[in-house]
């Protein structure tokens, strides 16, 4: 029997990766508010599951909705601030933002990390925003 996940053992993990796969397929045909749906139904089936709110906060950017990326960013660091994707697509949130504070306190935790590509990636990102010093 699958694995089930952590606070509805009703799921399985293969069910909520069958679900995910299909939101997943709804934002990557534009189909934004569908796949919103499909994954805000998943993260309250799983909470803790960080595929699910990267790709809520993913489809939130696309939607112009940068606020609830941050927030969706900001409850998987919480449970694993050494998530560096998560950390940079925040950065690049905070950017969209004029959050220029937290975009560099971001930028600055990947650096301690050693995250070469992503540290100059955003660095580029924040000089091209006029980001102040």
């Amino acid at each position: 029997m699958p694995e089930t996940t952590g606070t509805n053992a009703s799921w399985t993990s293969e069910e909520i990766y069958m679900l995910a796969d299909r939101g997943y397929g709804f934002y990557r045909q534009g189909s934004y508010q569908e796949a919103v749906v499909i994954f805000e139904g998943l993260i309250a089936i799983d909470p803790a599951n960080a595929y699910c709110r990267s790709a809520l906060a993913a489809i939130s950017m696309a939607m112009g909705d940068t606020h609830r990326a941050v927030s969706e960013l900001s409850q998987i660091l919480s449970r694993n601030p050494s998530n560096h994707e998560a950390r940079a697509r925040r950065c690049e949130a905070y950017c969209e933002l004029r959050s220029w504070k937290e975009a560099r306190q971001d930028l600055a935790i990947l650096r301690r990390n050693g995250e070469r590509h992503q540290v100059q990636r955003l660095t580029w990102r924040l000089e091209a925003s006029g980001a102040p010093n």
